[in-house]
């Protein structure tokens, strides 16, 4: 970072952080979507309710702080303005929300809404992160930068509060206008890369190529890809009716998942039927094979002794 000389800001800029971190976070994404396949959904409204509130102030925070980017009108995009430490450390108040914003995902899976876990979602959240710790890294994480992270934080406050106020049972009646207010911010962003393409001077101008490429994705992905969902995203939609279990039932459940599949097992080892041929016997009562054996065995069968009109008695006279 070019103003920020502390070790723990420029670790966490670090290639191995911004790469890393996304790339696990991916996979943990796939293991709690396999974990939830066979559990219902989790009650976590409350901790939504808290976490749209971090949402706002800390997004509060960012609008306020990198707002003097646009104080050059018309030049609103500030384009080729000065570097500082002010917008520097914004900027990376930006850069570590993104990791703020995985509780997203976590909500999603945790409540078993496939249909939101979309590509768009997903890829966003994956690929946001490293771009923005590059700009850090390279030292570009100001000037004209910051932008991007404000109108990003100022469509977070509009988008938080939305959620925060219909979480209370609340109707928002410019609901259908969120929606545009984010494609309008998609489309300013890859006009803001553009400018900077061709009007910007400082270093910043070597790396708008990201910006226009990353913008252009996500103009396409949002306007015609928003809610497609891959076929390898496992079907752990919660059924209709399921009842939602709390935080701490959950947790519950996932300490004990051993003892209660090898329950389950030994339960289903019971129940399996003899599938042996059975033979019928005069009372019409079925018994196995084994069963019949093992009645054989253990009770003697006395055997009749046949006995002609004509046999003489054993204690009987000869006349």
């Amino acid at each position: 970072m070019l103003f920020h000389k502390e070790s723990w800001m420029n670790d966490l800029v670090s290639p191995a952080v911004f790469v890393g971190f996304p790339c696990i976070w991916v996979l943990g994404v796939y293991a709690l979507v396999q974990t939830m396949m066979n559990k219902k959904p989790v009650n976590v409204k409350a901790l939504m309710q808290i976490y749209n509130v971090v949402q706002i102030v800390v997004c509060g925070y960012m609008v306020w702080g990198l707002f003097p980017c646009l104080m050059n009108f018309p030049n609103i995009f500030g384009v080729n303005s000065s570097f500082d430490k002010q917008g520097e450390w914004f900027v990376f108040v930006h850069y570590l929300s993104k990791y703020l914003d995985w509780f997203d995902t976590l909500w999603i899976i945790l409540n078993k809404k496939r249909s939101q876990l979309s590509f768009l979602h997903v890829y966003h959240h994956a690929t946001i992160v490293p771009v923005w710790g590059l700009l850090l890294y390279c030292n570009v994480g100001a000037g004209t930068t910051r932008y991007g992270a404000w109108v990003n934080s100022l469509t977070h406050v509009i988008m938080y509060t939305h959620y925060l106020w219909t979480s209370l049972g609340l109707k928002n009646p410019f609901k259908r206008y969120i929606t545009m207010w984010q494609i309008t911010q998609f489309y300013s962003c890859l006009v803001h890369a553009f400018a900077v393409l061709f009007m910007e001077t400082t270093t910043v101008h070597g790396y708008a190529w990201i910006q226009v490429v990353y913008q252009t994705s996500m103009v396409y992905l949002f306007s015609s890809k928003m809610s497609y969902v891959p076929q390898c995203v496992p079907d752990f939609q919660a059924k209709k009716g399921e009842t939602a279990i709390s935080c701490a039932e959950f947790v519950g459940s996932c300490g004990h998942a051993g003892i209660i599949e090898d329950d389950q097992e030994s339960k289903a080892a019971e129940a399996v039927p003899d599938d042996r041929p059975k033979k019928i016997v005069s009372n019409r009562q079925y018994i196995s094979p084994a069963a019949s054996v093992q009645k054989r065995t253990s009770t003697p069968r006395a055997v009749p002794v046949e006995r002609s009109k004509a046999a003489p008695s054993l204690y009987s006279t000869v006349d």
